[in-house]
């Protein structure tokens, strides 16, 4: 499962207040970031999140949520969907936007992003 951990003083609730989509288009594929809803209580967010590569759409959300004082970034395991590059790609664009905020990646399995040893 695509995920990362991450430590810093960036709130959740500041991700949702500064979220703004996010499209990438190459030749078919599609790749999006679409919208962002804060949990009442601002402890976790989703965010809704397209892929469409070879043909295959899949939709589905992007959970960001407290782990502890950490701020764990996976996707939602309710919902059958293949863990293609595009949707790592996805999660790892959510880690990003938080690692611009100050945050710093503790642990992580997705392409392209370092994690602190």
């Amino acid at each position: 499962m695509p995920h990362a951990i991450l430590r810093g003083e960036t709130s959740i609730a500041d991700l949702w207040e500064n979220f703004e989509p996010y499209q990438e288009l190459s030749g078919s594929e599609v790749l999006q970031l679409e919208a962002a809803f804060l949990r009442k209580d601002r402890a976790q967010m989703l965010v809704l999140a397209l892929a469409i590569e070879n043909g295959v759409t899949q939709r589905f959300f992007i959970v960001v949520g407290m782990k502890g004082q950490k701020i764990a970034i996976r996707c939602q395991q309710h919902q059958a969907f293949e863990k293609t590059s595009g949707v790592k790609l996805l999660v790892a664009q959510v880690v990003k936007t938080l690692v611009a905020a100050g945050a710093v990646v503790q642990k992580t399995n997705l392409p392209g992003l370092d994690a602190e040893h």
